[in-house]
């Protein structure tokens, strides 16, 4: 099965910045140039070209994300032509063109630094491809054998009228842009090489997880700007600081930190204009931005490394070595 994530993954705000010095990796032989699969999708009419240039890839990106069916599957090609002649379409690739062309050699830049740090934490992990296409709003990652692809219709900025005409929500759009590419592509990384194993888990679990992706990311990205790393506006930001311990005196009350409901769950940690048992000033995901917190507090507690850390799948473990208490 295919490992597809939508555009946002765990999303915070780190309460200062990372003091850690970032390693030197400049001798580490690493250099991304991303795929320009997007002007082969429209610019190619023979399918078996496109199915021969890129394999199961291209197989991939039809059925998963285009949902047009596999190439050998009956009403593909009407299907793929319905969706490369759609105008809307069209009209996301030409301004995802151009803003590759004056942004593509920077993105191959703060990938390689950002791979080149992966490669210095986990020495014997791949390095993956990076494919860049157009995917008609439908899920802006996936991964699939060794390739990581970016859906760029995505990040086409947070004023983008296509946006306003689809009826993208407002708390969505304000991260629909091309500085936020780079940490969406090592969230997805990370948990890719490092899921969350347990198939039953708990709100506290999965807030651990997600802090864990969150505190990877901000390793791997330490050139990405606060906000484009977490996702969060300036007030977003705020009411996670000031609020820091009434969200987490407020988990503990109710009893909801080892709830497995899955509603409870998502509410805290997915994508949302706000959560509401914190109230309309809160973020979205508002309970990562603590999972954050007791795994950045776990690491300079215990000293352990990012390997470590990402291979400890104990998160009980983690919670109390934390030693996690917010005074404010």
């Amino acid at each position: 099965m295919k490992k597809i994530y939508l555009l946002f993954l765990a999303c915070t705000f780190v309460a200062c910045k990372n003091s850690t010095k970032v390693p030197n990796v400049d001798n580490i032989d690493v250099n991304v140039q991303v795929v320009r699969f997007d002007k082969d999708i429209f610019s190619i009419n023979d399918v078996s070209v496109l199915h021969e240039k890129y394999g199961n890839f291209f197989a991939d990106f039809c059925d998963y994300i285009l949902g047009t069916g596999r190439p050998d599957s009956a009403n593909f090609q009407n299907n793929f032509n319905s969706f490369r002649n759609d105008s809307t379409v069209r009209l996301a690739q030409t301004k995802a063109e151009k803003i590759l062309n004056t942004y593509e050699q920077t993105l191959n830049a703060e990938l390689t630094r950002s791979m080149k740090l992966y490669k210095y934490y986990f020495p014997q992990k791949q390095i993956p491809q990076i494919y860049v296409y157009t995917s008609g709003f439908n899920p802006s990652l996936i991964i699939d054998h060794g390739i990581i692809g970016i859906g760029m219709d995505k990040f086409l900025g947070s004023d983008e009228d296509i946006y306003k005409s689809l009826g993208f929500s407002k708390y969505l759009v304000q991260n629909m842009r091309k500085e936020r590419i780079v940490c969406e592509v090592i969230g997805a990384l990370g948990m890719d090489e490092f899921p969350l194993e347990n198939i039953h888990y708990t709100l506290i679990e999965k807030m651990i997880y997600e802090g864990k992706i969150l505190y990877f990311k901000q390793k791997l990205c330490p050139s990405v700007s606060e906000n484009d790393l977490f996702g969060f506006n300036s007030d977003n930001m705020k009411f996670c600081m000031d609020n820091e311990r009434q969200m987490w005196l407020y988990l503990i009350e109710n009893k909801l930190l080892y709830s497995d409901n899955s509603t409870v769950i998502t509410k805290f940690t997915e994508d949302a204009p706000f959560t509401y048992d914190f109230s309309q000033e809160s973020p979205g995901k508002a309970a990562n931005w603590t999972g954050f917190r007791i795994v950045e507090q776990y690491v300079n507690n215990t000293g352990a490394s990012l390997g470590e850390l990402m291979n400890e799948t104990s998160y009980e473990k983690i919670l109390r070595e934390s030693r996690y208490n917010p005074h404010h």
